[in-house]
């Protein structure tokens, strides 16, 4: 008798809706809606606000940060940036294709890690040219973090490291959920993004 009702406790805890395990496995953490918008202060060598915006969905969600357009494909389990590859080669423009870059895994889990390598080739005056890209995510971490626009509980931390050919680009980003992006940071060149205010579609 004891032992049900212990069982039964342990249940009410894991499927309470205050239960962190249960939010990070129900939340959505990029919730690409069409007219959801985020704004965010960036500081780095000059400051200014950054804007992102859900504009349109076909097949890729249309998503705009200061006027640049970036294509987003969300499918069961990841989320991938939708993008023509190119290259110069003595001064002519290379296409290497369409290709679907991994962004985000899903759902997110603690500790989480994984890793992607892609090696394109095209011929152009009648030599071959590669492109070669590799994508390493690092255990993904939980945490609480203030920002601007207020502080959030159960957010994953996610650090990121692209190589392409011979450049490295290291980002960690932090998202919440239901709300996505939250704070993004380049080591680099200490550039770091921080959201102001998330305005989301409710219809």
């Amino acid at each position: 008798m004891k032992k049900s009702a212990l069982i039964f406790s342990i249940l009410v805890l894991v499927s309470g809706c205050n239960n962190p395990f249960s939010i990070r496995m129900s939340a959505d953490y990029f919730p690409l809606k069409v007219g959801n918008k985020w704004i965010y202060k960036v500081k780095g060598e000059i400051d200014y606000k950054a804007e992102m915006e859900v504009f349109s969905k076909d097949t890729l969600y249309n998503v705009t940060i200061q006027g640049e357009n970036l294509f987003f494909e969300r499918k069961l389990g990841e989320i991938n940036i939708v993008k023509e590859l190119k290259t110069t080669y003595e001064g002519e423009k290379v296409i290497f294709g369409k290709i679907y870059e991994p962004y985000l895994i899903l759902p997110l889990i603690e500790g989480e890690k994984w890793e992607k390598k892609f090696t394109l080739s095209t011929v152009i005056k009648g030599d071959t040219i590669y492109k070669n890209i590799f994508i390493s995510v690092a255990p993904a971490e939980i945490t609480s973090i203030k920002v601007p626009s207020g502080k959030y509980d159960n957010v994953y931390l996610i650090k990121r490291t692209r190589i392409e050919d011979r450049d490295t680009l290291k980002v960690n980003e932090w998202f919440a959920p239901d709300v996505g992006l939250i704070k993004r940071e380049i080591p680099s060149n200490s550039t770091k993004w921080e959201l102001e205010a998330f305005i989301s579609n409710e219809e």
